[in-house]
């Protein structure tokens, strides 16, 4: 080999050198402005997910529920109710109040006697067929049905409301003074109807220093009522259906 043969061979090796020391150099220390590139494009993934659900199962997938308030995502109610009424009467309203005695509620239940009633918050309801208290009800969180009273049952589902032919009590009360008084009309369950009397102090006494007043406590259902005042039962009778019981109570002032 000459001399000039020889010395290409050694340029050549040094070229190849310098190649690869430059190609090692770049891979340890890589350019600022690509380091900086690649972490801007992982963080929206890492630290800053997008605030919309995405479908799939990857990892910046986000659960459909996440933007949810957590007290709205298990806040109880409202409820539909359903009811059935045996031998439905065509035109008939029942009506359902509140536990403040105010009505929610008008409805009118189809031929097979099925209504729906609601949406009602869970809470204690009454359920009255035109002026006629029937009974009470509780609706749950979970939507179930129980404490029922009255002429109201249910087997959990569904509301059941008995047919009655409503009686009156015909109360007649002797008072042997003027004054302020009230009477409460009270049944088994311990439900109760209150009456206001007053007699006015000028006012003249209809029998032999006494006061009579006529009182009626209407559309009740069969059963066993007591007249009450101040706790103190005063008497007793017994209502039939579609029937007026009489009954007689003095009053002391």
């Amino acid at each position: 080999m000459n001399r000039e043969s020889l010395s290409l061979a050694l340029t050549g090796a040094m070229i190849g050198v310098l190649a690869l020391s430059a190609s090692v150099f770049a891979r340890l220390h890589p350019p600022k402005h690509e380091e900086t590139t690649a972490a801007l494009w992982a963080r929206p993934e890492e630290s800053q997910p997008s605030p919309f659900p995405e479908s799939g199962t990857g990892p910046a997938a986000l659960p459909v529920l996440a933007g949810l308030d957590p007290e709205e995502e298990t806040a109880p109610g409202p409820f539909l109710v359903s009811l059935r009424v045996p031998d439905p009467v065509p035109g008939e309203r029942l009506f359902v109040c509140d536990g403040l005695g105010c009505p929610l509620e008008g409805i009118e239940p189809n031929r097979e006697g099925e209504a729906v009633l609601g949406p009602l918050a869970p809470g204690r309801y009454t359920v009255c067929r035109g002026q006629t208290e029937a009974g009470y009800f509780r609706l749950y969180d979970n939507a179930s049905l129980g404490e029922t009273g009255g002429r109201v049952w249910t087997d959990g589902e569904q509301l059941r409301i008995e047919r009655f032919i409503p009686g009156t009590v015909r109360l007649t009360v002797t008072l042997k003074a003027p004054g302020y008084y009230t009477v409460s009309l009270c049944d088994r369950a311990g439900q109760m109807w209150n009456r206001d009397l007053y007699v006015s102090d000028g006012t003249e006494p209809e029998e032999m220093g006494l006061w009579v007043r006529i009182l009626d406590f209407q559309g009740l259902p069969p059963g066993l009522y007591t007249a009450v005042r101040r706790s103190v039962p005063l008497g007793q009778v017994e209502v039939s259906a579609g029937e007026t019981a009489a009954l007689k109570i003095e009053i002391d002032k």
